[in-house]
């Protein structure tokens, strides 16, 4: 669960980059999640998840969810 002060930090970070992820920050955000789910640290997968889906990225966050990390490229190539 995350407070409040952790989605303030997060709602600044995607108001600081005006609400867009390059291609190079979202494999960033799959790979760190992908970790964090390797480590069980579930805190840190909701932090990337609520990251993505407060600048509405529901279809990455699905993925990200599921762990379809093999879907990144296509993705990406769709962007």
């Amino acid at each position: 669960m995350l407070t409040e002060k952790e989605c303030d930090r997060v709602r600044a970070v995607n108001r600081r980059n005006e609400y867009c992820l390059t291609p190079t920050i979202m494999q960033s955000l799959f790979r760190r999640h992908e970790t964090a789910r390797k480590k069980g640290d579930r805190h840190a997968m909701e932090l990337i998840e609520y990251r993505l889906t407060d600048i509405n990225f529901h279809y990455e966050c699905g993925l990200l969810c599921q762990g379809r990390y093999d879907k990144l490229d296509e993705v990406l190539r769709n962007w």
